[in-house]
């Protein structure tokens, strides 16, 4: 026996919207305020507070009232950090929760010189879409400086350093609108820094403010001067005052509907402003409240221009939370929006000044400063207040990235992220909660600027276990064939060396520091961080960006690989198209679609290698390599060429055990002409031809000694990768046994 029960349709609609109505309420507003250039010792909110284990407290910050008021009912995190040490890139990675080498910015760390491209592909999800599905309201106000497309006028991208071919008259082509700001207002990167040429146009929404190009101004300081397209009024001191006056209006109308907020405020304060009246654009006042000449040390002492414009971040994020604590909740009545408000405070980076090499007190003591992976070029502030869950001062020494805000959002809104989204934001929600548990999980740090002296660094964390690496991963390459492997730079325990004084030249080759190196390379190959428990199918390839391999090194590279059944291998070969000239762009190149860095097709040379190289194949004797047979690749067209790869038959086929590990090798040179290809095209040893083969890892001998470096020679592949891997460099080919009694 059954029972059904029916009710009428009139009383089933208001149920569901109550419904509705209570899921909405439940989900809190989120103010997320990022400071620029804004360090640790920038705010008294961390006076007193100790941030290494065996650290001194911090004896002396910049005087910011209003944050230190917040501070006292609000969680302090001493070990959080944003993803890279500069602008752009940490940007990339908080709304998208990726790694900001995994798009187009691989050189620096940050956007300059005119119109660039938008970072963000459109097939990713942001976290203000992930928040726009989950019913929200969503804002962004300030600095954007993630690459936006503007309008030539025939509705392709501009592209000209001077704006000269930008219509300003029409809606700019991606933008934060594009990626699920229901609302923008704001500047596309930097305002009035030499190194930049932004049009000093306000952007609302996808709209120019100011479209009459005969009336603008041609402005600019240093090497930029009369080279920036300017709106006749623009003052960079009412920056500051025009982001707040936005931010107070969207409250204000956000305050009338029943669907939670999400309000992103970007100021450029405290960036170098440069100007023609001094180095700092800083108002004389905000809201009332006194800016210039206002900013004080600890101590009492006089602080600078600089100061003054932290000081005008700490007047703006005061004014705003005045505006939550007096402002009715529409979804709650009786209560104030503060009291179902999610707010954060933080900065994209370590401090602007400083010592590069020092301990800096706008560091809060810490080593180095902005655009180094030294602590203090990407420890920040981070606080947050939510009332009833996080709302009283305690302290979290947990790691933390603000790459892992996206992650902890989404749950905190209840939302399920897909595999394709945010691969490397890991949900911190339980660490936030309960500060007291220990969060183990590692995290990947990324600057172009490293110590010292050092392009294209980067570095993780495990604890107060820290190791850099030389460059490669991101850019795997250099003139001088001295990157493209995972080599330790150094190693810290700041546990024990909170300052980070550990000798460069020592021999860094500890277990936990070679296991942390072989951690870091499977988190670039693999093309995420978080566990996504992914399908053997699945693919997350969204774009191979600059993940090419080239043998700008000198050695032997190759791979390890495995057949799962006995094989007869016939043929030695490698790569061969070398009708590309100039492999490299410039270092401020931004790519385009169709310059992606591969060979060209064309060409008036032959198709042929132009140097000598030695193929080898290996078998793995606990994990050391025996030579089973050699050949030599001469220029000219020994053998035959088969797709894009050149063959030598072997005189005598090599009889092969499966699942037993074996190493193919080439014999390479820096700058010999003959270069890497990834992805190549299908030759015999691709698993995608063969999946009999699975292909464990790439390797670079640089001696005889037959000592391995791993090498980055994937794409942004999920963990299987060697499903969809092409193999780089040198091939095989090979037949199966008729027999397992062959050998």
């Amino acid at each position: 026996m059954s029972l059904s029960f029916s009710f009428p349709k009139l009383l089933i609609i208001p149920f569901v919207s109550f419904l509705c109505i209570q899921a909405q309420s439940n989900r809190p507003n989120i103010l997320l305020f990022m400071a620029d250039d804004m360090g640790i010792g920038d705010t008294s909110a961390y006076l007193g507070i100790s941030l290494l284990p065996n650290s001194q407290p911090i004896e002396a910050t910049l005087q910011t009232p209003r944050i230190e008021e917040f501070a006292q009912n609000a969680m302090i995190f001493t070990d959080a950090h944003a993803p890279s040490s500069m602008c752009s890139s940490t940007r990339y990675s908080l709304l998208t929760g990726r790694l900001a080498h995994r798009s187009y910015l691989k050189k620096q760390g940050w956007l300059p010189h005119g119109p660039n491209p938008p970072m963000i592909q459109k097939a990713l999800t942001t976290l203000p879409e992930m928040l726009k599905r989950n019913g929200y309201l969503t804002a962004a106000i300030g600095k954007y400086h993630v690459g936006m497309d503007f309008d030539d006028g025939h509705g392709q991208p501009a592209d000209e350093f001077d704006y000269m071919d930008v219509d300003f008259t029409k809606p700019i082509l991606d933008g934060p609108t594009h990626h699920g700001f229901d609302e923008f207002f704001g500047v596309p990167g930097n305002t009035e820094d030499s190194l930049d040429t932004e049009p000093r146009i306000y952007l609302r929404n996808d709209r120019w403010t100011f479209t009459n190009r005969s009336k603008m101004e041609w402005i600019g300081i240093k090497h930029r001067r009369g080279q920036i397209l300017s709106d006749p009024d623009w003052n960079l001191t009412q920056l500051g005052p025009d982001y707040l006056r936005e931010a107070i209006q969207f409250i204000d109308l956000k305050a009338k509907e029943t669907d939670p907020f999400f309000l992103y405020y970007v100021p450029n304060a405290n960036h170098f402003q440069r100007n023609h009246s001094g180095d700092y654009a800083v108002p004389d006042s905000l809201e009332g409240i006194p800016i210039k000449g206002t900013s004080r040390y600890t101590d009492g002492t006089r602080a600078g221009e600089r100061e003054d414009m932290i000081m005008e971040n700490d007047a703006a994020f005061g004014i705003l939370l005045k505006k939550l604590n007096e402002t009715e909740d529409p979804r709650n009545p009786g209560s104030k929006l503060i009291e179902n408000t999610l707010v954060i405070f933080t900065s994209d980076n370590g401090p602007n000044v400083g010592d590069n090499l020092g301990l800096n007190l706008e560091s809060g003591g810490l080593r180095g400063k902005k655009a180094k992976l030294w602590e203090g070029g990407h420890r920040v502030p981070f606080l947050i207040h939510w009332k009833g869950h996080l709302d009283q001062k305690r302290l979290n020494r947990n790691l933390f990235s603000l790459i892992d805000l996206f992650s902890t959002l989404s749950r905190i809104v209840g939302d399920k992220l897909l595999p394709a989204e945010a691969q490397d934001s890991l949900d911190s929600l339980d660490y936030w909660k309960d500060p007291s548990k220990t969060d183990s999980r590692a995290r990947y740090l990324f600057c172009h600027l490293g110590p010292p002296y050092e392009n294209d660094a980067i570095a993780i964390r495990q604890g107060s276990k820290k190791v850099i690496i030389r460059g490669g991963l991101a850019q795997p390459w250099s003139s001088k064939g001295s990157q493209g492997s995972v080599q330790s730079l150094v190693s810290y325990d700041l546990a024990l060396d909170p300052l980070e004084k550990a000798d460069f030249s020592a021999n860094h080759k500890d277990p936990q520091t070679i296991r942390m190196l072989d951690q870091l390379l499977r988190i670039h190959n693999q093309g995420f961080s978080r566990n996504l428990n992914l399908p053997p199918s699945g693919n997350l390839l969204i774009d191979d960006g600059w993940h090419n391999l080239r043998n700008d090194l000198s050695g032997h590279i190759g791979y390890e690989f495995v057949f799962e059944q006995d094989q007869i291998i016939t043929h030695l070969g490698m790569w061969d198209d070398h009708d590309r000239d100039q492999p490299i762009r410039s270092a401020r190149g931004i790519p385009k679609e169709f310059e992606s860095d591969e060979p060209s097709l064309e060409g008036n040379g032959p198709r042929t290698i132009k140097n000598s190289h030695s193929l080898s194949l290996w078998r793995m004797d606990r994990e050391r390599p025996k030579q089973i047979v050699r050949v030599g690749m001469e220029p000219g067209t020994p053998g035959f060429l088969e797709g894009e790869f050149r063959y030598l038959k072997l005189e005598n086929p090599i009889p092969i055990r499966g699942n037993s590990k074996f190493l193919i090798t080439m014999s390479t040179r820096s700058g010999d002409g003959d270069h890497f290809h990834d992805p190549v095209s299908f030759d015999g040893l691709s698993p995608i031809i063969n999946p009999k083969v699975k292909i464990l890892r790439c390797l670079l001998y640089r001696n005889e000694e037959m000592q391995p470096e791993f090498i980055p020679g994937f794409a942004d592949l999920h963990e299987d990768y060697h499903k969809f891997r092409i193999p780089v460099g040198p091939t095989l080919k090979f037949r199966s046994l008729q027999s397992k009694n062959s050998f």
